[in-house]
């Protein structure tokens, strides 16, 4: 996930931060996934998620620092320049050269939902799936990461539409809340619940053929 956030902040896309660190929840402006119509009962979660794709060109490659120098906005003289260092799931790096189109895609999701007393669950959780290209094919990589954990509703204040929490290390926060199946879900929190939050974040990465 922190690889994937660095991309998007470094070529200017904004994407879904986790609960814990954001100070507002923006609604999607792409959806990937829309969140369920309200069912007639109080509802029992609610998600939302973004997707943003975006084009690069590779304007240098250093192997020994197994990094690649990007310039954003397909290239455009006014892209923005990001260093990207390249990890092991990218095993084809030694055919990436300067001129190359790079597309990267990044999936944010997040997804809100009431915990089960004595589910058994830890207060904290993560998983990682990554693939990549075979050897011989065009550079390829995709890497989700999800994580989960469990906070504790403090107060919720209708008025500024937000939320204050404790997470498993005590810190507490308070997360202003706009996208509207969020706010649905919030108005059915009390004092003392417990909500289980679950981020994923997905990011792909493909180098094109030439043009």
């Amino acid at each position: 996930m922190r690889s994937a956030r660095i991309l998007l902040a470094a070529l200017g896309a904004a994407g879904l931060a986790a609960c814990a660190d954001q100070q507002a929840m923006a609604p999607a402006a792409t959806p990937a996934a829309a969140a369920a119509p309200a069912p007639a009962g109080p509802p029992q979660g609610a998600a939302v998620a973004e997707t943003m794709q975006r084009t690069a060109v590779v304007e240098t490659v250093n192997m020994q620092e197994r990094s690649v120098l990007l310039r954003g906005d397909a290239g455009s003289q006014n892209g923005v320049l990001v260093t990207l260092k390249v990890g092991p799931q990218v095993r084809n790096l030694a055919q990436i050269k300067p001129g190359d189109r790079v597309v990267y895609t990044v999936t944010d999701a997040v997804a809100a939902v009431f915990a089960r007393p004595g589910d058994g669950a830890a207060p904290e959780g993560a998983g990682v799936l990554a693939t990549r290209a075979a050897p011989g094919q065009r550079p390829a990589a995709s890497l989700t990461v999800g994580n989960r954990v469990r906070v504790r509703v403090d107060s919720i204040d209708l008025g500024r539409n937000s939320v204050t929490f404790t997470e498993p290390d005590g810190r507490q926060r308070t997360v202003r809340v706009q996208d509207p199946a969020m706010r649905r879900f919030m108005r059915t929190l009390s004092q003392g619940d417990m909500v289980d939050v679950v981020l994923i974040e997905t990011a792909d990465l493909r180098v094109l053929p030439p043009a």
